[in-house]
């Protein structure tokens, strides 16, 4: 209407029985007339002119180098002192890292494989789960792939003392809030892998199997196992040959040898002499 009113015109009736009419019954007529109101709203916006760039700030980041540290222990601290000489059975822990600071790289380990220096070849790690249980345990990343690691026990080849551990290790870009992809997502750094299907290989297949990546991915470690303990051992340094005495003299190995050689020919043939004497004169008395 011109008035710009709502008329409503209705009638209540309350019933107390369902079926009957009675005294306590009761109708209301309602009549109801609503004015319309009209009001302004308004506020106020502050706009601001787009700002042109005042500067460019550019950087350039440093190449990762990826490096795997194995240390003694269920420690994952890449600044420990590495493992060279361990004994099979003992505990020892795989760590892979990168010497980058700053802080947009991360790792992640394809795979790694163990090999003698007679050539014999297996494979022990695949996308970051285990083959073999009893030998390394599935690949854990901790801190936004920062870094890696997966604890086992000291093993190796039989009638093999030398294990070369080699590992292809692939960087990724860690996910942060600040980073934008518009792209293919390949290059982040993945979640934690299911190895809930994998399953153990031999090491004849495996031979077979192991891929050649670049070099630039590739990183190793050196290990010596021996049989017994290393408290054991005569000597714990490889590199020297030489064995050592309770006394604190140190006699080398060719001329320690050679010495023992001399002093045992010695005593044969002294041996050999006096039994000689000894039947000689066994033989004149009884003759006489």
């Amino acid at each position: 209407s011109e008035t710009k009113e709502v008329e409503i015109f209705v009638v209540f009736v309350f019933s107390f029985h369902p079926n009957f009419v009675t005294a306590d019954d009761r109708s209301f007529a309602v009549h109801c007339i609503f004015q319309q109101q009209s009001f302004k709203v308004a506020t106020k916006f502050n706009f601001i002119a787009e700002k042109s760039t005042s500067g460019v700030i550019n950087g350039i980041a440093d190449i990762p180098i990826m490096k795997l540290t194995v240390v003694q222990g269920r420690v994952p601290d890449p600044n420990m002192e590495p493992a060279r000489l361990v004994s099979v059975g003992e505990p020892l822990m795989y760590i892979w890292h990168l010497n980058s600071k700053a802080g947009i790289y991360g790792v992640w380990i394809k795979e790694c494989s163990v090999e003698a220096e007679d050539g014999r070849k297996m494979k022990i790690i695949e996308n970051g789960c285990s083959l073999d249980s009893v030998i390394v345990s599935n690949v854990q990343y901790p801190e936004n792939n920062l870094k890696a690691f997966a604890d086992g026990l000291a093993f190796k080849f039989p009638d093999a003392d030398e294990v070369w551990i080699s590992c292809a290790v692939a960087t990724c870009l860690r996910k942060f809030d600040q980073l934008i992809v518009t792209n293919s997502t390949d290059y982040l750094c993945p979640k934690q892998p299911d190895c809930s299907k994998r399953i153990k290989r031999s090491m004849e297949k495996e031979e077979k199997r192991i891929e050649i990546y670049s070099t630039d991915n590739l990183v190793h470690h050196k290990l010596h196992v021996t049989d017994q303990p290393v408290h054991t051992l005569p000597y714990q340094n490889m590199g020297e040959k030489t064995l050592r005495l309770y006394n604190g003299i140190c006699i080398n190995k060719k001329f320690f040898a050679g010495t023992f050689a001399a002093l045992t020919t010695a005593y044969l043939a002294t041996i050999t002499v006096a039994g000689s004497f000894g039947l000689s004169i066994y033989r004149s008395q009884r003759k006489q």
